[in-house]
This record gives structure tokens, C-alpha cells and sequence, in this order.
């Protein structure tokens, strides 16, 4: 199983190979990235299941190492919310390694991948940030041109 310290690596390892060095893309909290890709902004994170979350997860387990890579894209549109809210659930039966989502917070929609880390590789790494950088591209145009949302700008 990956330790935490084991998964920070990995992450860099990966992102290294992609010609971005650690110090770019480390955010001040541990476990934490920013990377950029066009105008979208990617967040990577590392953490451990504690206990008040482990009920989001199908069994009960402490300690289990997690990634994610998120990539908020766009305001959530104030004309046709429930039309945009049934197409996201809709389309997230078609996605494949990742899946869309809401915050209610900010009224922003994003595209996540999560999963457990316990053997975390560098080529998953890559393609979950494959993943998300192409879905969040992808459903910026489409969301953009259907629905006129204001598409989030990177903040470098």
C-alpha cells in the first residue's frame, strides 16, 4: 500500500515528466498541485481516508490513501439550471474515469477523478490528468455554446 509520503512522489515523478518541476505546481497545503493546461486550471491532491469520511467510501476503512484531480470549468448557468443539471447527470453515465460534477458553492461545475492511492502509478497519474484536462476542454465548448456559461480563467 502507498503512504501518502510514497503517492507526493509518484505525483512528482509524473508531473516531471510532463516538463513541470514540483516547485511549480506545489500549493502551500501538503499533497497539494496546481498545474495549467491552455486556460483551465488543474488541481491535484493527496489525502488520507480519516474516519469521518470513511462512510463515503463501500466499506468501512481508516487510513486509506486518496487521489484526485479536479478541474472546475465554468459558472453554472442561471437560465435552464435544471436542464444543465439533468445533462451533467446524464452525460456522467458515458464518462470513463471521471465524472462531472456541482459545487453549490460558487455555482461552479468541474470534472474529478478520485480514487483510492494504494497502488498509485505515474501512468495513473497522467491519464487522470489526461482525463480531466480533456472532459473540462471538451464541456467548456459544449456548455459554453449551449448554455452561454462564463468559463473560469486560470489564475497564475
Amino acid at each position: 500500500m502507498n503512504s501518502i509520503e510514497n503517492i507526493k512522489v509518484i505525483v512528482e515523478e509524473a508531473l516531471l515528466s510532463l516538463g513541470i518541476t514540483p516547485e511549480q505546481a506545489r500549493n502551500e497545503e501538503e499533497g497539494q498541485w496546481t498545474v495549467y493546461r491552455e486556460t483551465l486550471e488543474i488541481y491535484l491532491d493527496a489525502w488520507t481516508l480519516g474516519s469521518e469520511q470513511q462512510a463515503l467510501f463501500y466499506f468501512q476503512a481508516e487510513d486509506q490513501p486518496v487521489f484526485q484531480v479536479i478541474s472546475p470549468f465554468c459558472q453554472v448557468p442561471t437560465s435552464n439550471y435544471e436542464e444543465f443539471l439533468e445533462e451533467i447527470l446524464d452525460v456522467n453515465i458515458a464518462l470513463y474515469k471521471v465524472s462531472l460534477g456541482v459545487r453549490a458553492e460558487g455555482g461552479v461545475a468541474c470534472v474529478k477523478y478520485r480514487s483510492l492511492a494504494n497502488n498509485l502509478t505515474r501512468e495513473e497519474v497522467l491519464e487522470a490528468l489526461d482525463a480531466v484536462a480533456y472532459y473540462a476542454e471538451l464541456f467548456s465548448k459544449v456548455f459554453q455554446e449551449k448554455y452561454g456559461v462564463t468559463l473560469l480563467e486560470r489564475q497564475d
